[in-house]
């Protein structure tokens, strides 16, 4: 925690910085990161934000046109809570970050310092992937929904042309794109032997072929699930769905301070039942004994 006020959490790239606000200007003070050692967590609120834009500070209460302007060093630290997982028996550990939007998130600084803190003497910088539970991934599958299947090719025009030529002049795009009418009318992700029996179903006929559209070379679906805001499309091809690990406090936090971030203890003890029930088990099955009794 000492290198927050170090350089490590700074990136003049990135214009982001984490810090530690120590002073009652903070008014989440006192969530802030603790220690547990005996399940190596580190848990709490922290600072950060971006740097490197002039910009000034009003009051919006006032009707009054007076700011005061601040510089491009100044950051606007906003609150985030973090639960860190380090532990000492094993080589990879677990970061839970808390995003208030794609745009106001810490992210990318806070696994650049935690790359830049570990760095050092005969160790390498670390890797820092995203991890997705299995559990995750079998409820995105079981929730989910296809929304939209899209097909996309490319053919040399055989009406036209007559030579033969595979020029981009004599070559057109074909795109089709299927969208079932009605939501009881959607197929469940998970309900493989209908999606593959609509697909053997569907083609694409030209003047001397017929085309099956699971031949074509673009094949992927648009899915409407839970764990997502917007659309999401994936490739046909295997099982291998890129999903990022991201959980909706909506429906899961009930109470929101007044400057419209979670209540920090209640996104603390949900955090902490996520990562015990859902991440642990998976990222250390070594921990697990016999009929599943976490080893203490």
């Amino acid at each position: 925690m000492g290198g927050l006020a170090s350089d490590k959490a700074k990136d003049n790239s990135i214009k982001k910085q984490i810090k530690l606000i120590k002073t009652s200007s903070n008014i989440h003070l006192s969530n802030r990161p603790v220690a547990d050692v005996k399940s190596n967590i580190i848990y709490g609120v922290i600072n950060g934000g971006r740097f490197g834009r002039n910009g000034m500070m009003g009051d919006a209460s006032s009707k009054s046109d007076d700011a005061n302007a601040f510089g491009k060093d100044k950051t606007i630290l906003r609150y985030y809570y973090f639960l860190l997982y380090l532990p000492l028996d094993h080589n990879e550990g677990c970061l839970i970050l808390h995003s208030n939007s794609k745009e106001e998130t810490i992210a990318d600084i806070f696994k650049q310092y935690l790359s830049r803190i570990f760095k050092g003497g005969g160790y390498k910088r670390p890797a820092v992937d995203m991890f997705c539970p299995k559990a995750f991934l079998e409820d995105f599958k079981k929730k989910s929904v296809i929304k939209r299947l899209e097909f996309k090719e490319t053919y040399l025009d055989e009406v036209f042309t007559t030579d033969g030529m595979g020029s981009i002049a004599g070559q057109y795009d074909v795109k089709i794109s299927i969208t079932p009418k009605g939501k009881n009318r959607y197929i469940q992700l998970s309900d493989k032997s209908r999606f593959n029996s609509l697909l053997s179903k569907l083609a694409f006929k030209r003047p001397k072929n017929t085309d099956p559209l699971g031949s074509f070379s673009t094949r992927q679906a648009v899915l409407n699930s839970p764990y997502e805001k917007s659309e999401r499309t994936f490739d046909l091809d295997g099982d291998n769905l890129d999903i990022v690990p991201v959980v909706y406090l909506e429906g899961n936090i009930k109470k929101y301070n007044d400057d419209d971030t979670p209540d920090f203890n209640e996104l603390n003890q949900f955090c902490q039942n996520l990562f015990q029930e859902q991440v642990l088990p998976e990222l250390r099955p070594d921990l697990y004994m016999g009929k599943g009794d976490v080893k203490r």
